[in-house]
């Protein structure tokens, strides 16, 4: 029963932050989600609920390779690869709304290994996973986020001149 509770409290520890990192790679709130479910199936049924397993970087590592999954289907089944439009929320105010949709373009300026470091960084991964999920020195995590940060400013400061 205490290892049942223990992954429960690994999956709402982690279920945000892997949705919102998935949702800043695809741009569909419903593939998100389906994915961010598919990730912690497939956590659990290969690694059960053994507490040395419990590590953001194993998940994320799952949940990439499952959106890899996702788009590989995708592009076989032969539909449009268009970009994804993304509609914030409804409850959000028009200000806020703007900003995002300001930062979401500017993200898909970035190049895709600055997206992904930058996403996970946002999403609150901890560095050092970070590095274990993308083969990286803790250094070199460190450098390419503040460059990605530094880029994406500029890209928004470049905007709103």
């Amino acid at each position: 029963m205490e290892k049942v509770a223990t992954y429960q409290r690994f999956y709402t520890d982690q279920k945000n932050r892997l949705f919102s990192y998935l949702f800043f790679r695809c741009g569909d709130r419903e593939v998100a989600r389906d994915i961010t479910q598919e990730s912690f199936t497939r956590h659990f049924k290969q690694y059960g609920t053994a507490q040395k397993t419990l590590i953001p970087s194993l998940l994320f590592t799952i949940a990439r390779n499952a959106l890899v999954d996702y788009q590989r289907n995708r592009y076989k089944q032969n539909t449009l690869n268009l970009p994804q439009v993304v509609i914030p929320d409804e409850e959000t105010t028009f200000i806020r709304k703007e900003e995002r949709s300001r930062i979401l373009q500017a993200m898909e300026k970035l190049p895709e290994k600055d997206r992904e470091i930058l996403t996970l960084a946002v999403g609150g991964m901890a560095y050092k996973d970070i590095g274990a999920l993308l083969d990286l020195s803790l250094a070199n995590v460190k450098v390419r986020v503040h460059r990605a940060r530094k880029t994406l400013r500029e890209l928004l400061r470049n905007k709103v001149q």
